[in-house]
């Protein structure tokens, strides 16, 4: 399994955070693309796994408290793209 310096992995988190795709992070990082798009795809154990989608999820976790806020303040968009939200995540979980 591929060994990442601590910089690396923080770049990859960073960069994931900002919804780069693995493809897409690992040609600015110049690691070898295949290998880390498996990694992130399938090998979840790996770091290069936990790096990118902590990254990912965390922006994620970001990006949904502020539409949550804004909904909560009476943004109209906000309260539609708040409940899409809720819908998805009830379909999640009756399919988990």
């Amino acid at each position: 399994m591929q060994q990442y310096s601590n910089d690396l992995l923080k770049q990859i988190t960073d960069l994931a955070a900002l919804f780069f795709t693995p493809r897409e992070v690992a040609m600015m990082l110049e690691l070898d693309v295949e290998h880390f798009i498996m990694q992130c795809d399938i090998i979840q154990e790996s770091e290069g796994y936990k790096a990118f989608h902590s990254g990912r999820l965390q922006s994620e976790v970001d990006l949904r408290k502020s539409v949550i806020k804004l909904a909560k303040s009476g943004s109209s968009p906000a309260q539609t793209l708040a409940l899409d939200m809720l819908l998805k995540s009830k379909v999640k979980m009756i399919d988990k």
